[in-house]
């Protein structure tokens, strides 16, 4: 038995988060600097570096990723506006364990650990909100660890695509992403992700595109997936 992709919407289980905090949009604006431009490419957090600073996001898209020393990439997760970062640096003696760029020009607003207790106590909304995020995002990480561990690449797949454009609440299903980028967020390699790509653009459940791909069928991707 497998849980059907409604289901996994219903779990709230995503590779891409936007305006989890936008009903705190005005106590962010209070309590931190105006917000900062920063150009695509740019590296906010890095791997293994300390930093007192987290962000808000008020514009532009982030890749949080984990590298090794042969430059390997392994995405896991997106950000888009309103989302908050960098949590992982919230004890500023502890460094960063991803690292998160800007793949467009970004805007946000950086704040301390400092900042978030104040606005704790002054909020307890927010309170309730920002541990309503943190188990969000540990469902994503168990989930994706557990479909990393069990499921073949068609299905790891199949996952990510569904799960991707189904948060993606602007009604367009397409994922912006080169095969490489796919292959680093199900872990395998671009060639794979080639073949894979190619048998389900034939079943006619995909288009490949310039640059990434669009779903053509949601039903039938919806019904290779495994949660």
């Amino acid at each position: 038995m497998h849980t059907s992709g409604k289901e996994s919407a219903d779990m709230n289980i995503s590779f891409l988060f936007k305006d989890d905090f936008l009903t705190h949009y005005d106590l962010f604006s209070k309590h931190c600097p105006p917000p900062l431009s920063l150009p695509k490419g740019s590296i906010i957090c890095k791997k293994g570096i300390s930093s007192k600073w987290m962000y808000y996001l008020n514009e532009g898209t982030l890749k949080v990723y984990s590298d090794n020393y042969t430059g390997y990439e392994r995405i896991i997760a997106y950000l888009k506006r309103n989302s908050i970062f960098g949590l992982d640096c919230f004890h500023p003696e502890m460094s960063s364990i991803v690292t998160i760029e800007a793949v467009t020009d970004v805007w946000v607003m950086p704040f301390t650990s400092g900042t978030l207790r104040i606005m704790m106590a002054e909020n307890s909304d927010f309170a309730f909100d920002l541990v309503a995020y943190y188990c969000k995002v540990m469902r994503q990480l168990c989930s994706d660890a557990e479909n990393l561990s069990i499921n073949d690449a068609t299905i790891r797949l199949v996952n990510f695509l569904f799960l991707y454009i189904n948060g993606n609440d602007s009604g367009i299903d397409t994922i912006d992403m080169t095969q490489q980028e796919l292959a680093s967020a199900i872990n395998c390699s671009r060639s794979c992700i080639s073949r894979i790509c190619a048998r389900l653009k034939n079943d006619g459940i995909i288009k490949i595109n310039g640059k990434g791909l669009s779903v053509s069928d949601k039903r039938k991707l919806e019904e290779l997936c495994r949660f």
